[in-house]
């Protein structure tokens, strides 16, 4: 038996391979796993660089075609048959990306509201009758360049009690900044909803042929249902040329000195990647002739991304964007 080591240190020796062998395989494991987490970083991050690309690609496809096509009845393009509807509804790149293009005439212009109608639009979007004038007054009082609170407003006092910013006494520059008002910022939800039919405008007009049904519904109360989406399918075809002409197809009264059946220069663009769950949506002013550019970009912010639409109901963009060469 002589050259054999004694049998406990032969058990030794085994019990130390064994645990050499384990722990050799729980590093090999740990490096698999972050192998594969690497490799979902990069998936990752390159699926991200994509959604990039087809944003900046569909923004610049919209910019484009925004600034060499004339101005509409309903979008860009001839009078009758726009090229882009300005409407806000979705056009869909060959290479993905999707694109949607909102007239600022058919937004409600939150400097220059009228209190009455925008009495209805609140109370549409679930803000309590007994609570609306407030809201109105605490907007009012963020917007006026005086220190004198309205019955239910808000001044810089009331706002240093709730440890917020003061008011800025000033036009709204971003609708988001509805969120910074007393009894507001507690109701995102409806902060949320008007985003989408809402803008910083200063002049009260407004083309029926881009306004959503919401806003339409606000301006003429007296309407039925049935003859606002009677006018929302019909303008969808063509849009209409005057009032008169949707009072004739309707009978809703639409000769008012607001309404105005033309497009403006002033847009709101929002542009998403396929899939993403947020869109990046600009607001823009066309400056044609300008010193600098043909548009001028005022804001620009991330949204939630609102595919009210399929894919296979989506409109193709009208452009024809070739797609990027493959590396």
């Amino acid at each position: 038996m002589r050259g054999y080591p004694p049998r406990a240190q032969r058990g030794y020796v085994l019990i130390m391979v064994l645990g050499a062998l384990a722990l050799i395989a729980l590093v090999a494991a740990r490096f698999a796993n972050r192998i594969d987490e690497l490799r979902l970083q990069a998936s990752s991050l390159q699926g991200h660089a994509q959604q990039r690309l087809q944003m900046g690609n569909a923004l610049a496809a919209a910019l484009y075609t925004v600034t060499t096509n004339p101005l509409g009845r309903g979008g860009v393009g001839p009078g009758l048959e726009p090229l882009l509807y300005a409407d806000d509804r979705p056009y869909l790149l060959p290479q993905g990306g999707e694109i949607r293009v909102q007239d600022q005439r058919g937004l409600l212009p939150l400097n220059a509201v009228d209190r009455a109608q925008f009495r209805l639009v609140l109370q549409a979007l679930g803000v309590p009758a007994a609570e609306v004038d407030g809201w109105i007054d605490v907007l009012q009082d963020y917007q006026d360049t005086d220190s004198l609170k309205r019955l239910s407003g808000a001044e810089a006092q009331e706002y240093e009690a709730l440890g917020l910013p003061p008011p800025r006494n000033d036009w709204l520059v971003s609708v988001r900044e509805l969120n910074r008002l007393p009894g507001w910022k507690e109701r995102p939800d409806v902060v949320e909803a008007i985003e989408q039919i809402a803008s910083t405008g200063r002049l009260q007009f407004y083309n029926p042929n881009t306004a959503s049904i919401k806003l339409l519904a606000a301006l003429l109360p007296a309407a039925t249902p049935e003859q606002l989406e009677n006018f929302d399918t019909l303008r969808r075809r063509t849009p209409f040329v005057s009032g008169a002409s949707a009072r004739q197809a309707t009978g809703l009264p639409m000769e008012r000195e607001d309404f105005l059946f033309h497009g403006g220069e002033e847009l709101r663009l929002t542009v998403a990647a396929s899939g993403a769950p947020r869109a990046l949506q600009y607001n823009v002013t066309l400056t044609f002739g300008g010193a600098q550019a043909p548009w001028l970009i005022s804001e620009a912010h991330p949204v939630v991304h609102h595919s009210r639409d399929t894919p296979d109901r989506a409109t193709p963009f009208p452009l024809a964007v070739p797609e990027a060469p493959k590396p």
